[in-house]
């Protein structure tokens, strides 16, 4: 069972793509929920190559507030890449990861503690129901999460995005974990650890559209399942299997047409088992190359980001940052 401790620190990461509107609505908001708590905390904001002036902003909520790190990336890399250079440099007793649209609401991470202090390590923030994300956007997501339950050996939390809290523990082992293909809610579960979930009611953005269009959805979700799965290769030498024991049974069928001495009326059925095999070979050619693909850019051995700037906090000026969970993201630490 787990067992019961004290928050001392807390750190929060937020990614930021183009949200000049809403960056200080949702610094303000934060800051409003984790005051007069018994706990310090800092925040580590991290800029996803915006292009308006959301990095602007950011700074100038640095320059008032000692206990903000602001971390610019070179260019826009990505959500979970993001992600993955604010836990970098997050050093609190705990870390707690979300969105900075306010559609993860801050009060939330007030529960999240609790069950911390009850002893749990990761406690995942679940959406409540998809009411707010669209009928087709709702039922593609219910189809992938039950792909991914039947074709992978990693159990990911359904409904539950990247509004989580993480311990120090679990956050060391996570920047062990330098794959270039990173699906964040997959690697967190891989690790372990004592895990709960609590829910949520997600908010309507303040500002704005969603950065998280359909393409960069998919790209996410084929992230997630090729690399946390190698069923669909093995599915391929199945559907091989098949397929062979399909086409000798058409061999029987010849041979017995042939005997009986009946025509052939037209290439119909050849025509057709030619486009089935054809299509087999080529759905099997583009999982394969999704693997390859993935491996090429894996054995690359290139850093994960590149940061622009390098703000610290106070607290996380005091750290000492340790060069292996930076090797694969280097900066030329300006301010």
């Amino acid at each position: 069972m787990p067992e019961a401790r004290r928050l001392n620190h807390l750190t929060v990461v937020s990614p930021f793509f183009n949200e000049a509107l809403g960056a200080r609505a949702f610094y303000e908001a934060l800051v409003r929920t984790l005051a007069n708590q018994s706990y310090t905390f800092d925040m580590v904001f991290v800029d996803d190559g915006s292009s308006d002036e959301t990095l602007t902003i950011l700074n100038a909520i640095a320059d008032q507030d000692s206990r903000v790190t602001i971390l610019a990336l070179s260019r826009n890399f990505g959500h979970q890449i993001a992600l993955t250079a604010g836990i970098d440099y997050a050093f609190g007793d705990v870390v707690v990861t979300m969105d900075s649209d306010l559609q993860h609401p801050p009060a939330v991470i007030l529960e999240m503690i609790e069950r911390y202090e009850a002893g749990f390590d990761i406690v995942y923030a679940v959406r409540q129901s998809n009411e707010n994300v669209g009928y087709l956007k709702a039922k593609a997501s219910d189809t992938y999460y039950w792909l991914l339950k039947n074709l992978s050996n990693t159990t990911v939390v359904r409904g539950a995005a990247d509004f989580r809290l993480t311990s120090q523990m679990v956050v060391r082992s996570l920047r062990r974990m330098r794959e270039f293909h990173r699906y964040l809610r997959g690697m967190i579960p891989w690790a372990g650890f004592h895990s709960t979930e609590i829910s949520f009611k997600q908010q309507d953005r303040l500002h704005g559209k969603p950065s998280y269009t359909w393409r960069k959805s998919f790209r996410l979700a084929r992230h997630g399942l090729f690399s946390f799965s190698t069923i669909p290769l093995e599915l391929i030498s199945w559907l091989g299997i098949g397929m062979t024991v399909m086409a000798l049974v058409y061999l029987v069928y010849i041979l017995i047409v042939a005997a009986t001495v009946r025509t052939v009326e037209g290439w119909a059925s050849t025509i057709i088992v030619a486009l089935v095999i054809g299509g087999v070979q080529l759905i099997s050619l583009g999982i394969i190359a999704q693997y390859i693909g993935m491996i090429f850019e894996e054995v690359k051995g290139r850093p994960l980001y590149f940061l622009k700037q390098e703000r610290l906090s106070e607290h996380n000026a005091a750290q000492t940052h340790p060069s292996d969970h930076l090797n694969r993201g280097m900066n030329d630490k300006s301010t």
